[in-house]
């Protein structure tokens, strides 16, 4: 399937690892010209020459999404992008009552006000040009809070109702926005998740990562690459109807019919 991506020009934030990674490289694979943004610059370098091996086109932009300035040199660039996915990077566990108003507000500039901020400003451009796709990496806790994880619970949910708004405004000019919410992927932040509950029990990791992927319902944790392909279809041309819309990645975890 031709997804029509060949000239687009896309930016994938978070994109130096895990998910954000592999959707960098399912674009690039397609044909877009993918700009990685993140704060490794190693890491992305990595990324980049991978992809580049494989035939993509692609480059490293460091920024630090918790840093308004770090964006602005993204939203004057006179070329802009046709395609933006939203990512963040992993916050630290907290519990709901543990308030820590600086750590809120740190969280709040990185997961929420500086990506609406970046979104609503590339989607101009986007609507003039009569095409763009805006994907947002979520999480399942939007739909189903997850114990512990309290400032993507809120702020993530809180990103998600923005979105939807802003398709109802763009639906109209070409331009789609969508969320996918990955469940558990064999990625760095699940194994730090597993590593963690093991430490706390005081168990073997294999058996805790063992135990999380047999919870799930296909058995398995998700393959990043399968991850990739749903942001690279979300992107492409046929995509054109589907905005506003929710996509759950989760092996079947999420409890819910919808």
């Amino acid at each position: 399937m031709d997804l029509g991506l060949s000239g687009k020009r896309a930016l994938v934030l978070g994109a130096s690892q895990g998910l954000g990674a592999a959707s960098a490289a399912a674009l690039a694979a397609e044909g877009a010209e993918t700009v990685l943004l993140a704060r490794s610059n190693d890491k992305l370098a990595t990324q980049v020459k991978d992809i580049i091996a494989k035939g993509g086109k692609a480059s490293a932009l460091v920024a630090d999404l918790g840093r308004q300035a770090d964006l602005v040199s993204i939203m004057d660039d006179p070329r802009g992008y046709d395609i933006l996915v939203l990512n963040s990077p992993p916050p630290p566990p907290v519990k709901a009552g543990a308030v820590d108003r600086a750590a809120w507000v740190s969280q709040f500039d990185a997961m929420f006000l500086n990506q609406i901020d970046l979104a609503a400003h590339l989607a101009k451009g986007m609507a003039a040009r009569g095409w763009g796709r805006i994907i947002s990496i979520a999480s399942t806790s939007v739909q189903e809070p997850i114990a512990g994880l309290v400032y993507s619970n809120a702020l993530r949910a809180g990103l998600n109702g923005w979105l939807k708004s802003l398709s109802d405004e763009l639906a109209g000019q070409g331009v789609t926005v969508n969320t996918v919410a990955p469940g558990a992927f064999a990625t760095e932040r699940t194994h730090s998740l597993d590593a963690a509950a093991a430490k706390r029990a005081g168990r073997p990791l294999a058996d805790v990562a063992a135990e999380g992927a047999a919870s799930i319902p296909t058995g398995r944790y998700g393959d990043p690459a399968e991850f990739g392909a749903m942001v690279a279809f979300l992107a492409g041309k046929q995509s054109a109807y589907t905005t506003g819309a929710f996509f759950r990645l989760d092996g079947g975890a999420s409890r819910g019919s919808s």
